[in-house]
């Protein structure tokens, strides 16, 4: 008893921050910036989906901090008593006014009477934000003349794909069934048997080729998949790569096509209920909320950053005689793949819907268990 009361008390004294993350979603060296900046270490560990984030705070075997889970993933956490509101005066970087509009207007969508979390805005840090899309090679003719076409049709049923067209989706149920839903233009957030079978309907008769995650950017990179449903950041995050080694932009032979239809989210940052080094959360969260740690953890990891001093910075670079190639093509990507407003209709922005795609909200544990039923009944097959 006195030796793991002498444990606990040791941990709560050590200056170690404990941090729950997705795989290659943080600037290392902007955490050790960090670590020097506050004397501490960072003690990161990886998972892969929203849902394990929640199962690995829910066993409560390992203590974390920090977690970076998704908007609705959130709301889960915090209906749950797993996260801890944040006291917002102990962050001096903060201010929705520092956020960019179309992250406001996601953030107000959760707020709203239709989601029903008032108080969002005080349970999460946003981290990145952004779109879902369907990441194509264009090596293979045929592939990207029916992506941009066709959108979900040639995903899902094959219309205007060349023959044997290799498709992967995100390992993921609920994305998967996101994606269904969009298919037939109906919200992802609807429940019931009919949208159960049409999702079965369609997983199956898609015959996708591969189930993954960061490893679908990679083999469309490659050249090794052609067509995947992935976050716009991850095909950011290869884009960049591969201008980081001196590949012009007119040689990349990949793109993605964000369909009307999508996936809109925000990452956050959270403080768990049990989390122990308190203070030194906070100025982690005060840290990455600076315009130039904002701006850094972006060139890395091919995210938007959610704040507007960061974005301007970014977007600047494309008409910059002075900036870098790499820098000129990080500014143009902003401006193709992440508008100020993301939403614009005839070229026009629409400011009551700020952003593009439909944020997804939680599902209980029932409806997500028969989703995953079905997902892992096609896999098989």
């Amino acid at each position: 008893v006195l030796f793991a009361i002498s444990s606990l008390s040791s941990c709560k004294r050590d200056n170690t921050l404990l941090l729950l993350n997705w795989g290659e979603y943080i600037n290392d060296d902007l955490v050790k910036e960090f670590e020097k900046e506050y004397n501490c270490i960072v003690k990161e560990s990886i998972t892969d989906s929203n849902e394990l984030f929640y199962s690995k705070l829910k066993s409560g075997t390992t203590v974390y901090d920090l977690v970076v889970p998704s908007d609705y993933m959130v709301k889960k956490m915090k209906e749950n008593d797993l996260i801890q509101k944040i006291d917002l005066t102990k962050l001096s970087n903060w201010s929705r006014d520092n956020f960019l509009p179309g992250l406001n207007g996601l953030i107000d969508y959760y707020k709203s009477d239709e989601v029903g979390f008032t108080d969002f805005d005080e349970y999460m840090i946003p981290y990145f934000w952004g779109t879902w899309g369907l990441m194509y090679n264009k090596r293979v003719p045929g592939v990207e003349e029916a992506v941009q076409t066709y959108g979900w049709d040639a995903y899902f049923d094959n219309v205007g794909m060349p023959k044997n067209a290799r498709k992967g989706m995100y390992n993921v149920p609920r994305d998967a069934y996101a994606a269904s839903m969009f298919h037939h233009h109906l919200s992802p957030n609807l429940q019931g048997q009919e949208y159960l079978d049409i999702m079965k309907k369609d997983l199956t008769a898609a015959k996708f080729e591969q189930w993954g995650t960061d490893d679908l950017k990679k083999q469309i990179q490659k050249g090794d998949l052609d067509v995947a449903f992935v976050w716009t950041g991850d095909f950011l995050d290869m884009y960049f790569s591969d201008i980081a080694d001196g590949i012009k932009p007119s040689d990349i032979k990949y793109d993605i096509y964000i369909p009307e239809e999508t996936i809109a989210f925000s990452d956050n940052l959270v403080i768990t209920k049990k989390a122990i080094h308190l203070d030194l959360a906070y100025k982690f969260l005060d840290f990455f909320l600076r315009k130039e740690s904002a701006k850094i953890n972006a060139s890395v990891v091919g995210y938007c950053t959610p704040l507007k001093s960061s974005y301007e910075e970014i977007k600047s670079y494309k008409d910059d005689p002075n900036a870098s190639e790499s820098d000129k093509a990080w500014g143009n990507t902003y401006d193709k793949y992440y508008p100020e407003y993301l939403y614009k209709e005839d070229g026009v922005t629409l400011a009551e819907k700020q952003f593009k795609g439909t944020p997804l909200t939680n599902f209980d544990k029932n409806y997500i268990t028969k989703v995953s039923n079905i997902v892992n009944d096609v896999k098989v097959k």
